[in-house]
């Protein structure tokens, strides 16, 4: 299985639930998708610095299933308007061991 890890940091003028609310739409287009959690930081900066906003973890089968929703136009489209929301973001790609 493999594990797509977005992490993101959403721009000062974004309501973090509008970030929330574009992602969320993702799982009811693309099939390709195996299973997901969305999720927004609860808490306060601790000494551990600046949080993240929020993270959307996805599985795919394959490699090649991941390369499918990265390629998808309608994948496309919502990073297009995801763009300007954020100002920052990571992602993380990964060989997860089935339970």
């Amino acid at each position: 299985m493999i594990r797509h890890v977005f992490i993101w940091q959403a721009a000062e003028t974004t309501d973090k639930s509008t970030i929330l609310d574009l992602l969320t739409q993702l799982s009811d287009k693309l099939t390709m998708i195996r299973s997901w959690e969305l999720g927004s930081h609860v808490g306060e900066p601790n000494e551990n610095g600046d949080p993240w906003d929020g993270v959307l973890i996805t599985d795919f089968d394959s490699w090649a299933d991941l390369e499918a929703y990265s390629s998808d136009p309608f994948h496309e489209e919502i990073v297009q308007q995801l763009l300007p929301m954020v100002r920052s973001r990571a992602v993380v790609d990964f060989v997860r061991e089935a339970e």
